[in-house]
């Protein structure tokens, strides 16, 4: 469910929901009312409630969450996929806990907890999720821009939940600002810290973007060099023997290429090393070559010195860089 991944970014990490599969124990007309989910957070284990029907007024919600209560003697939760402005204040009034699949949720239960949780997470943080990096590099290769969510959001081509959560992920990493202002005078304009400080608080978050590596026998259309053979034609380091490549997992998706899997086939034939990025590496480049701090998070982990030093080499003619 979409709403786990959004308690596990923003409330707690270890936060699960499942099926529910004792909702038996339930009489017949709640059953076909709800559909029943277990959920933990923070360590209290909760039933997750989604209205499959007409909702019903927050009375008899609450008649039907004390059943419920009652018979599994754990915490109440409803689920919505939208919620309106007038149930959502009603259910506050009436304490009723609730989550939204867009992002909002009130857990009165949980409030100090939460807001413990929060701090936690922000110090647990050890990298980038991909959304946050895709941010990070804008902002990285476009210094001086300031935007809201929505604008993050269309030069990103995410959703906004997407942009909300990445932009607050750098907030919380002390890598963006922001002011309000916008057309309306609510809206969060963010903007990112100076250089060097950008890069060099944001660069131990970085994770590698390549998510798996194919063999084949000729190069997708779009691709970019990449890896050993990228910093090798911008370094002194020899290079791997074989093109090295790399397109977004969505790109390659959408062609169709015979992988090859035999090792011997591999080791013999010099074939082309594909490597698949969580995100698209064009949307960064604009040179044959992936962008220079991508290539850095996809080979910052390799254990060779002289891969290390050919990298630094390549980051410090850039005005962001610092050591």
């Amino acid at each position: 469910m979409g709403i786990e991944s959004y308690l596990k970014e923003n409330v707690d990490t270890h936060a699960t929901i499942k099926p529910w599969y004792e909702k038996n124990k339930f009489p017949v007309f709640l059953r076909n009312t709800y559909n029943f989910y277990e959920m933990r957070i923070l360590g209290t284990p909760c039933i997750l409630m989604e209205i499959a029907y007409d909702m019903p007024g927050v009375v008899t919600l609450q008649k039907h969450i004390k059943r419920i209560e009652t018979v599994t003697h754990r915490q109440v939760v409803l689920f919505y996929k939208e919620l309106t402005r007038y149930r959502r204040k009603s259910l506050i009034e009436n304490r009723v806990p609730f989550v939204v699949e867009g992002g909002q949720m009130y857990l009165p239960f949980l409030a100090l907890d939460v807001k413990k949780a929060a701090e936690d997470v922000k110090t647990e943080v050890k990298h980038f999720t991909i959304s946050a990096q895709r941010v990070y590099l804008y902002f990285l290769y476009h210094k001086n821009e300031v935007v809201n969510m929505t604008e993050c959001a269309e030069k990103l081509g995410c959703t906004k939940m997407t942009a909300s959560r990445a932009l607050n992920e750098l907030y919380r990493a002390n890598l963006l600002t922001y002011e309000i202002g916008g057309k309306t005078g609510r809206s969060k304009e963010y903007k990112r810290i100076p250089d060097p400080e950008y890069f060099r608080k944001g660069r131990g978050y970085l994770k590698s973007p390549v998510k798996k590596v194919v063999f084949l026998e000729t190069e997708p259309l779009g691709a970019l060099t990449a890896g050993f053979e990228a910093l090798a034609e911008l370094s002194m380091i020899n290079p791997p023997g074989h093109p090295v490549r790399a397109v977004g997992r969505e790109q390659f998706d959408t062609q169709e290429r015979e992988v090859i899997k035999n090792k011997d086939v591999i080791k013999d034939t010099q074939l082309v090393e594909l490597q698949i990025w969580a995100y698209d590496p064009t949307q960064f480049s604009h040179t044959k070559h992936v962008d220079l701090l991508s290539l850095y998070a996809s080979l910052k982990d390799e254990k060779d010195e002289r891969i290390e030093h050919a990298l630094e080499e390549v980051l410090q003619a850039e005005p962001w860089y610092t050591d």
